[in-house]
């Protein structure tokens, strides 16, 4: 069954991103260069295409939402939403990204709450996410928003993913 995104914000239209989004998606990652900085790549709309299909082990289409947050028409934020991974109880934050503009002023806090209140609405007891070791900005936002590493580190295109996890 699959979730009812669009009750995911209050705040914000929530709808799937499409192909047709990928230009807006890309002005919003190329906002926040720092992300790129610490994964030592810049977006493209090639890259952003994978992303937007992009699975981990075991897992299908049906368990993925690839979202934007839009206000007033225009693109906010993207997040990545997979499905009970890495178990029934999980939903698992593959991305969050806020526009630059709209960073620092609870934005990103507030749409994370309305995030987590909609998946435990939906039966999921845990948020796991990761962020890439060495980001300062992004382990303070976690961190502020109670998130507690796992102790689960991982490899892969020359850096490292810390494992985060927070009970709903």
């Amino acid at each position: 069954m699959r979730l009812p995104i669009e009750q995911i914000s209050a705040r914000y239209a929530v709808r799937p991103l499409a192909e047709a989004d990928l230009p807006a998606i890309l002005a919003l990652c190329r906002g926040n260069p720092t992300y790129y900085e610490h994964m030592r790549l810049h977006p493209t709309l090639e890259n952003l295409a994978e992303s937007m299909t992009a699975l981990p082990p075991g897992k299908g289409p049906e368990d993925k939402y690839f979202l934007g947050c839009f206000w007033e028409g225009r693109l906010l934020a993207v997040l990545d939403l997979i499905a009970a991974y890495p178990d029934l109880e999980t939903a698992f934050l593959g991305w969050f990204i806020l526009d630059k503009a709209h960073q620092g002023a609870g934005n990103g806090t507030a749409l994370l709450a309305e995030l987590l209140a909609f998946c435990k609405a939906h039966g999921f007891r845990y948020m796991r996410l990761g962020y890439i070791k060495g980001n300062p900005e992004s382990e303070r936002f976690w961190h502020r928003n109670r998130f507690a590493p796992t102790g689960v580190e991982t490899g892969g295109g020359g850096y490292t993913v810390v494992v985060m996890q927070k009970k709903l």
